[in-house]
């Protein structure tokens, strides 16, 4: 379901040609692929700088074990590395890291997104305790930083303001016995405004200074830019923000800063690009041919830009791609989850400032663990994990009956009914986010469910679970996708042609039938005998007792993916007057705490004629 984390999808062949056409051939197999291959002349006087980044880490405090996020390729014959951990990503960081002019960064997507459960059900404060003592220094924006919400992102995260109720919701105790104080270092980005006003979210870009000879000091810019849907896209979505062009913005900023005096420029995207069979493609390498938006970057950012680092897209790349005048300049993703720290080492011009471009060096090394793990980021990790132990066996709530997404005769479940009904009960918790009614796709025509979990009577395995209760970390995994509960404005027609989307005709000839849920003040009758198309009575669909009126604008609640239309109900994304209410998670633990005890519905909402 998720279109933001961990989001591989290629390019368009149009796309893609003239992706490649504008790179020219620097992703050809037959050319050095990357930096640290190049035989580097030595000179003398020249001001050695290196810059050490990650991306994507996704608060993966513990070393994955899946294959996706704890493996990589170790380019001798299909082998495989184990890696990834902040405890071994600290000890390689401390390896690496240079004496002097060492400048140490993300790209962004830290936490939030696809990341371990116990992080989520503590507020990102775990991640946020060992983000601050690897000692980053900065980090662009990414796409799901802003998954709770901008106030959330500036207010909790950054500030450390507590959100809900202090040690119960959040401002836990971190491994020192202190209470959650929010991020050390700063955030940026150059293209997500406000907007309202057009003005940046967050400061456009920072310049770090260098030491040289004599006490003299040199400013490296780095402009930052975000995924530039990140506004509109679902996890992420906040209608107050908008998106500018990324190299549009790129270029305006680095004229800005060559004006002021700063000669040594770098591009920090959290978007990026892939290599073809990128499961079994050199860590150090690249035959980028499966594209990606990050080359046409690559191809038309300003040639002062001495190197291009990039996110967002989970794989791992380590290239020499032309600039417009034709110079190489690094072009480079870490991976994600804490799999590589990507390395380039610049020398400046002690004259100019500028870097001495055919003198650059990239190297991405794997965060593997045949070295010891850092002591003091271990205490932080097995810290927030056994918070997360007991987090999960909290109780939550307790039930009547099961809930399950097991579909009944007319395309109702208990679970999606359950779905539903939050939709509406978040939206109504407040006069903005006011809605008529709910809905989630039950069983959607495309993607993931968010409603495919099971809340069960019988206790389960975890010792301090019993018939009937519901564990916080059950509540928290089984409902949901991490997505805001969006409430919109859709006229009664547009809903109507949402409602039809329900069947679908294959290329077959088959229809497929992916049937929404719909909130209990809800009761519709649905005609299947008749043709796809013509399978909803506005009269029969009744919204507290009142038909379906098509020329009326209706105020209506979802998930934001079903919303946007990534269900494949694109009529739904006709709607206009977006609010954003809590996030599905955070909003199920608090329907439990407000209503105690849940019972499955009667499933009898929907009505099928067959």
């Amino acid at each position: 379901m998720d279109e933001c984390c961990g989001t591989r999808s290629p390019m368009s062949r149009r796309a893609l040609l003239a992706a490649g056409a504008a790179a020219g051939t620097a992703f050809a197999l037959g050319r050095p692929a990357y930096a640290s291959e190049r035989a580097v002349p030595h000179r003398d006087g020249l001001i050695d700088v290196q810059l050490l980044n990650i991306t994507d880490f996704h608060g993966n405090l513990r070393t994955p074990t899946s294959a996706a996020d704890g493996y990589l390729p170790d380019g001798n014959g299909g082998d495989t590395l184990h890696v990834g951990g902040a405890a071994y990503l600290a000890a390689h960081h401390r390896r690496l890291r240079a004496p002097r002019n060492s400048i140490f960064f993300s790209i962004g997507d830290n936490y939030c997104g696809g990341e371990p459960l116990d992080n989520k059900m503590l507020s990102d404060e775990g991640p946020v305790e060992a983000l601050n003592a690897l000692g980053l220094r900065f980090s662009t924006l990414g796409n799901h930083e802003l998954d709770y919400g901008v106030d959330y992102f500036l207010r909790h995260m950054v500030a450390g303001v507590p959100v809900g109720v202090p040690g119960r919701d959040s401002s836990f105790r971190d491994s020192t016995g202190r209470r959650y104080r929010g991020l050390r270092f700063p955030y940026y980005s150059a293209n997500i405004v406000w907007r309202k006003t057009g003005r940046p979210f967050l400061r456009p870009y920072n310049v770090e200074y260098v030491h040289g000879p004599r006490g003299r000091r040199y400013p490296i810019g780095f402009i930052h830019l975000t995924l530039e849907h990140t506004a509109t896209g679902s996890s992420s979505y906040n209608p107050e923000l908008d998106g500018l062009d990324p190299i549009e913005t790129a270029n305006r900023y680095a004229a800005l800063l060559k004006r002021r005096g700063v000669n040594a420029l770098v591009v920090c995207v959290h978007d990026g690009a892939q290599q073809v069979d990128n499961w079994h493609a050199p860590i150090n390498g690249a035959n980028l041919a499966a594209g990606g938006p990050a080359l046409e970057m690559a191809a038309k950012v300003d040639p002062d830009v001495c190197a291009i680092i990039t996110g967002h897209w989970h794989w791992w790349f380590n290239a020499m791609l032309p600039d417009p005048a034709g110079n190489l300049r690094p072009f480079v993703e870490a991976g994600h989850a804490g799999q590589i720290i990507n390395e380039i080492d610049l020398k400046l011009d002690p004259e100019t400032g500028k870097v001495v471009r055919d003198l650059t060096r990239s190297t991405n090394h794997p965060v593997t663990l045949d070295i010891a793990p850092d002591p003091a980021m271990q205490r932080v990790v097995d810290h927030w994990t056994e918070q997360g132990d007991r987090r999960h066996a909290t109780p939550a709530g307790r039930l009547t009956g099961d809930f399950t997404p097991t579909l009944d005769a007319d395309g109702e479940s208990t679970m999606g009914d359950l779905g539903a009904d939050l939709m509406l009960w978040s939206a109504n918790r407040n006069r903005q986010g006011r809605a008529d009614f709910g809905l989630v796709a039950a069983k959607p025509i495309s993607g993931s469910s968010a409603v495919a979990g099971r809340l069960l009577y019988a206790k389960g395995t975890n010792p301090a679970d019993e018939d009937g209760l519901i564990l916080f970390g059950e509540a928290y995994s089984q409902l949901g996708y991490e997505n805001p509960i969006l409430t919109v404005t859709l006229t009664g027609e547009q809903l109507r042609q949402a409602f039809e989307q329900q069947w679908q005709q294959r290329a077959n000839g088959t229809v497929a039938h992916g049937p929404l849920a719909f909130s209990s003040n809800v009761r519709a009758t649905f005609d299947t005998t008749r043709p796809v198309g013509r399978r909803v009575d506005p009269q029969r669909f009744l919204i507290d007792g009142e038909p379906l009126d098509l020329a009326r604008s209706y105020r209506v609640a979802g998930l934001g993916y079903t919303l946007i239309g990534a269900d494949g109900y694109t009529a739904l994304s006709s709607f206009t007057a977006p609010y954003r209410n809590g996030r599905d998670h955070e909003e199920f633990i608090a329907y439990l705490r407000a209503h105690k005890t849940i019972t499955p519905s009667k499933q009898d909402r929907i009505t099928l004629l067959r």
